[in-house]
């Protein structure tokens, strides 16, 4: 009798210790209540900022060459039967779709900037791969949207496309786009009878000229013309669906069994 007496005062002495050592377990580790921000790091910004800023300068360096050196119609040759360049202008979005929303597309581009920010604040310093797919989206996205902001054509009388120069009671000034390396023909369009604009609205382009010539049984491998800024969007965008990919939660596991027992008999 005596002897079971201490044995009782031992267990319930240590039983709180037990509990709080399940609790413990229970609410597994302990969560710091602000983690690190890559927008309070040094590294974070170099990664992010030197590829916006190359990929940006590289885009609009490569368009104006592209349109300042080729011609109308012309193909050059950069890879024989894979690579050409050859410059067009597009009104749409990436592979050409929504042709003439130019409006549209620049608040979309807006949108995307204010994303792709929310995304990089939220990301870890270590997120290094992530910072650089945010930087090439956010040159990507630059590039294309300095486009449709400055590069603005009408359609002329004979179908093709003029920069608007100026317009007078008698008539429109048109000059040919591109100019290539050749002086700019300046053409004169005589005001309607009715007295309405002889060209439609200006509306935004994209200027393109990289083009796949390969053929993967007998079919374009790649058939649109782009430029660097697309390059980057889809690069940008395939690594953060990686990343995305990457970081998916495992599901919960299901409880077992046994556990499940041992709770009913409690």
């Amino acid at each position: 009798m005596s002897g079971s007496i201490p044995t009782e005062t031992t267990a319930s002495a240590h039983a709180p210790a037990v509990n709080d050592s399940a609790s413990a377990a229970a609410s597994g580790p302990r969560v710091t209540p602000f983690a690190p921000s890559a927008v309070r790091d040094l590294g974070s910004h170099l990664r992010f900022w030197l590829v916006a800023a190359c990929g940006l300068t590289l885009d609009l360096w490569s368009k104006n060459w592209a349109f300042g050196t080729l011609t109308r119609g012309e193909e050059r040759v950069i890879v024989p039967n894979v690579l050409e360049f050859t410059i067009i202008v597009n009104d749409g979005a990436l592979f050409g779709i929504g042709k003439g929303q130019t409006t549209l597309f620049l608040i979309a581009s807006m949108l995307a900037l204010l994303l792709v920010w929310w995304m990089f604040v939220q990301s870890s310093p270590r997120r290094w791969a992530l910072q650089i797919a945010l930087g090439g989206i956010l040159a990507g996205a630059l590039g294309n949207m300095y486009d449709r902001a400055t590069v603005k054509l009408v359609e002329g009388p004979n179908g093709r496309l003029y920069e608007k120069l100026r317009e007078d009671a008698q008539a429109v000034y048109l000059r040919e786009f591109p100019p290539g390396n050749r002086s700019a023909r300046v053409i004169r369009v005589p005001i309607r009878g009715d007295g309405q604009s002889p060209v439609g609205p200006e509306r935004g382009y994209v200027r393109d000229f990289i083009k796949i010539v390969h053929h993967f049984r007998k079919k374009p491998t790649w058939p649109w013309v782009f430029n660097v800024a697309d390059m980057l969007l889809v690069g940008g965008v395939g690594i953060l669906a990686i990343h995305l990919w990457r970081d998916r939660k495992p599901p919960a596991p299901a409880p077992s069994p046994a556990v499940d027992a041992a709770g009913a008999a409690e």
